[in-house]
């Protein structure tokens, strides 16, 4: 298992450059107390439920807890620290949950990095590999699953889309510059306690037709959207989101692979948000920002 397709995400590649550069290089390395050192984040022990504080840099992990348990809490906390701002407490269900989302990527790159994995000699039945994944990088053997399927997952994407370039194929998408559908709806949040220049997220609303029909939709970072309000979000509850992977940039606007989408929902949901940050790290990737 060499994964030569395997393609990482800006978020996968910002944590394991920050590894090496530290010389985090194998699963022996990534001590939980060394990694918090790294990244200038007070780690302590207590009596008493694991947090974090973003404001503070602080983790205080509850000392009762198992290793392996520790370890998956602590590379999720982390991400809070480092990447997200506010109280969790006080933010809508929406947000919250995006930035759950992006604790739980983060919690499987952080912990088990690929350019760890790649060098491993891995068995070859899939339940040893996931035992093997677990043992190695000690964490529980429910995450080293998904880790492996996520890996599997974008190794035969890349597989796909290799084949496709060498036959001269391409996907049916939309051209640069097309608007997104009248039925697409895209709505802007701007957080109140931040920047207002920007929308901090944006809502898509995609119609049946569209999804089933359409691989990606098109739209210009200037909008026209229209802004929604606190008290308008409990209307997008249902909404997921949208990642790094999702997306790709097209003559300065953000284009969103519907068909991305639609695979992992099954076709069931029809509301995303994006987040700014998501956004920006788009745009740096393909030399936009």
């Amino acid at each position: 298992m060499k994964f030569a397709h395997y393609h990482e995400t800006v978020l996968e590649q910002w944590i394991n450059d920050q590894y090496r550069s530290n010389q985090i290089l194998s699963a022996d390395d990534l001590d939980i107390s060394r990694i918090a050192a790294m990244f200038g984040v007070d780690l302590g022990f207590d009596i008493c439920r694991s947090f974090s504080d973003n404001n503070e840099g602080v983790i205080i992990l509850d000392k009762r807890e198992s290793l392996i348990r520790s370890r998956m809490v602590f590379f999720h906390e982390l991400c809070h620290v480092l990447r997200h701002v506010g109280d969790q407490r006080k933010m809508p269900e929406l947000f919250l949950e995006a930035q759950e989302a992006d604790a739980n990527a983060f919690l499987l790159y952080a912990s088990m990095p690929f350019y760890m994995i790649h060098e491993l000699r891995l068995p070859i039945l899939q339940n040893d590999v996931i035992e093997y994944l677990a043992s190695t990088f000690q964490v529980p053997m429910k995450l080293a699953r998904d880790r492996l399927e996520q890996i599997q997952r974008r190794e035969f994407q890349g597989i796909m889309m290799a084949a496709a370039k060498q036959h001269g194929l391409r996907k049916h998408t939309e051209p640069a510059g097309t608007p997104p559908p009248p039925e697409t709806k895209i709505y802007a949040y701007y957080d109140p306690t931040g920047e207002f220049d920007a929308p901090s997220q944006l809502i898509v609303e995609v119609d049946t037709e569209t999804m089933l029909n359409h691989d990606e939709i098109i739209f210009a970072l200037d909008g026209p959207f229209e802004s929604i309000e606190e008290n308008q979000l409990d209307v997008f509850d249902d909404s997921k989101p949208v990642l790094f992977a999702d997306m790709t940039v097209r003559d300065d606007k953000i284009g969103v692979r519907l068909s991305s989408l639609a695979a992992r929902y099954r076709n069931a949901v029809h509301k995303f948000v994006i987040q700014k940050k998501e956004i920006e790290e788009v745009l740096h990737f393909y030399g936009a920002f």
